[in-house]
């Protein structure tokens, strides 16, 4: 924006003609003349520029209908500006310096409607305990600001001096008192600060110098040029305002209310400053209207300050219910709220630790929330934590073991937050519940799914998953087992022996196959084993394995219980899952039908 004020050309043309005419008034050059005839060019600025504003798509209502009436009030100040135009042509001099009656009447009229315009600009202020706050210390100020402007106007014309001058002057700098209570009070002013400055500027300038301007024109080339920096500033302000709100047009207009004013107390300590000045002269009317003015801001002070220590007491006491009522949940919660710094260690914890975790807060205070979270769930913790140091306000949820007094883990849901930017918290917020039974569930049914009943090995839906996922390794072996005369078993001692042997068959088997592997029931009697990676020399020694332990008999009630299993060896490519599995399956029955020849053999 600020590249953009620089490239202007209305901005360079207005600073290039003002310091050009102050450069002119200031050596006699053009005189009273030039100086009316400038100022209408300057009314004419604000007139346009404000209508521009007004223009702007996305301007809210009522800052679009300010700077209408903004626009309307300058139609005012050039017609009176141009009347007193004509008085310095035709009648040259020093007393053409004073404002004529029609142009003292416009002026005062303009800025009459312009008072009016901000009196009635909306406030937006929330509630009637807000806006009574809001009056006081506008009261308080606009007494002790008029006190002060009389005071300052008084001792320079006298009662008897220039009362046309003087009202002009008094009135403009009210007008000042109110823009500058609308725009800080009110918080919902129609013009942002960067506009307002140079028009606040330009009102107090011309209050003062205004009212310095007599007929015999003493220092008149000064007072001149002085009075064309006002008039510039004045237009220089809805020029501004039309760049901010071309930016953001609502913000340009209302900007974040402060939760308190010191215009107020600014504008007592004014006026105590004052008294002391003023009483150097003796008991005077000066003296009684600063005295006047001093007891009237006080009052409106005093009673808008009692008002504020009510309205604390209130909010003191809802503050207080409101934590106690806070405290008690967080006492009562099942769930455990913490707070981690940057450096990881618990900064807060609430007492559900103690129920959940059978550690107290004092316990835990200090520590570092790592080490109570199991380490096969550090990469969980970890990823999570990198989340949230991404960027402020983030969030993230996970699950993880934590470490409970007895030794033992209970998983935890956890909800975390980063708060580091908010200086009341400064950590990672987390709230955490206990998820441990629902966790065993879901984990019993997972299993379930996927591993035989009986035996607990893997069932045919796992080792098909696991086959699959087999396909990432060049090459696999595949091992089918497949019982011999298991029916016998059944029919001779039961079916409840027939279960028996089969989990003595699923251990020995389990115990055979190397880690990687996997050992699965994929039928009644029948079995299989996969090894990712393997080749048949490395199948055939898990087979001979598993033969070798088969040779133990299965103790079932008090029986000793032989069993035989036919085993068929393949390997190959496991993306070819089912080529393999025939294969095995081939291998196995001609294994089968080989011991059958062997025992037909020997039997004979």
């Amino acid at each position: 924006m600020r590249t953009q004020l620089r490239r202007d050309p209305a901005l360079i043309a207005l600073a290039a003609a003002s310091v050009l005419l102050v450069a002119c008034l200031l050596t006699g050059t053009g005189g009273v003349r030039l100086f009316w005839s400038a100022l209408p060019g300057y009314d004419l600025l604000i007139w346009i520029f404000s209508r521009r504003v007004a223009a702007l798509p996305g301007l809210p209502a009522d800052a679009r209908r300010f700077w209408r009436r903004s626009a309307q009030a300058a139609v005012l100040f050039v017609a009176g500006d141009l009347s007193q135009t004509a008085v310095a042509w035709l009648h040259p001099g020093p007393a053409a310096a004073v404002p004529n009656s029609f142009q003292a009447a416009a002026i005062l009229a303009g800025s009459c409607w312009l008072i009016w315009v901000m009196l009635t600009h909306p406030t937006h202020l929330p509630s009637t305990a807000v806006k009574v706050r809001f009056w006081l210390d506008a009261g308080a100020v606009l007494i002790g600001a008029g006190v002060l402007i009389w005071l300052l106007l008084l001792p320079h014309t006298g009662i008897g001096g220039a009362p046309v001058a003087l009202l002009l002057g008094t009135v403009i700098i009210a007008f000042t008192g109110f823009s500058a209570v609308k725009l800080v009070l009110s918080g919902n002013a129609p013009l942002n600060v960067l506009a307002a400055a140079p028009m606040l500027a330009a009102a107090v300038i011309q209050g003062g110098v205004g009212a310095l301007v007599t007929a015999d024109g003493t220092h008149q080339r000064l007072l001149l040029a002085a009075q064309i920096l006002p008039a510039a500033l004045l237009a220089l302000g809805p020029r501004l305002q039309e760049h901010s709100a071309r930016l953001d047009p609502v913000r340009a207009v209302r900007p974040a209310r402060r939760p308190y004013s010191l215009l107020p107390y600014t504008t007592l300590v004014g006026l105590f400053a004052a008294l002391p000045v003023v009483l150097r002269d003796g008991l005077g009317p000066d003296v009684w209207l600063l005295l006047s003015g001093l007891a009237a801001t006080t009052a409106l002070v005093v009673v808008r300050q009692l008002l504020a220590f009510r309205e604390n007491a209130a909010l003191l006491s809802e503050l207080g219910t409101q934590r106690e009522h806070f405290r008690s949940l967080l006492a009562h919660s099942t769930d455990i709220t913490s707070i981690v710094d940057v450096t990881g260690a618990l900064t807060y914890v609430t007492p559900a630790t103690e129920r959940l975790l059978g550690k107290s807060p004092a316990a835990v205070l200090g520590t570092t929330v790592m080490s109570h979270i199991h380490p096969d769930d550090l990469p969980v913790f970890a990823t999570a934590m990198d989340t949230l140091r991404a960027a402020p306000n983030a969030s993230v949820s996970y699950q993880v073991r934590y470490a409970h007094a007895d030794g033992s883990w209970r998983w935890l849901d956890v909800v975390s937050r980063n708060l580091l930017h908010l200086p009341s918290v400064g950590g990672y917020v987390s709230n955490a519940r206990d998820a441990t039974q629902a966790r065993l569930l879901q984990d019993e049914l997972r299993r379930q799914a996927t591993h035989d009943g009986l035996t607990g090995l893997a069932n045919r839906a796992l080792f098909d998953a696991r086959l699959a996922a087999a396909a990432s390794h060049q090459i696999a072996a595949v091992l089918l087992v497949d019982l011999d005369d298991f029916k016998m078993v059944n029919d001779t001692h039961g079916h409840h022996a027939g279960d028996a042997v089969l989990v003595g068959v699923a251990e020995r088997l389990a115990a055979s196959v190397p880690v990687g592997g996997t050992a699965a029931r994929i039928g009644g009697d029948e079995f299989a084993v996969l090894l990712p990676g393997s080749d048949v020399r490395d199948a055939d020694a898990v087979a001979r394995r598993f033969l070798d332990l088969l040779d133990v008999p299965v103790l079932v009630d008090g029986h000793q219980l032989r069993v035989r299993a036919s085993v068929g060896v393949v390997d190959g490519d496991p993306k070819a899952a089912e080529a393999l599995l025939q294969r095995a399956d081939a291998r196995m029955y001609a294994t089968k039908r080989e011991t059958q020849m062997a025992q037909m053999s020997s039997s004979s």
